[in-house]
């Protein structure tokens, strides 16, 4: 009896094996994983090639839209509150802060 008056009941797997159990060589797994050791800094290669690659475009499609802008000494700005770290945070504060007049261009 384990707990609450319930006994102990056998995994399936153990009292029926498996196609996976029974298909199970310990030497071919060993020579696989060696394999895999072997094979890991070319799969680690292509995994960051991989990254890199997928950086590069959406880095590229993100600069397609990303518009430019330039601003002349004496423009009125705003300024992101976060940068500031002064007045009412949260949710329901205010985003921005200004206008200030920019002193260079």
């Amino acid at each position: 009896m384990l707990a609450y008056g319930a006994e102990a009941v056998v995994p399936m797997e153990i009292s029926y094996s498996s196609l996976r159990i029974q298909g199970y060589n310990a030497g071919e797994n060993e020579e696989g994983q060696r394999l895999a050791m072997d094979l890991i800094d070319e799969v680690r290669n292509e995994a960051h090639a991989k990254v890199l690659e997928y950086q590069k475009k959406a880095s590229f499609y993100h600069n397609l839209r990303v518009k430019e802008m330039f601003f002349k000494q004496g423009d009125l700005v705003l300024r992101k509150v976060e940068a500031s770290e002064v007045g009412q945070k949260g949710k329901l504060g205010p985003n921005w802060e200004g206008p200030y007049t920019s002193i260079q261009g």
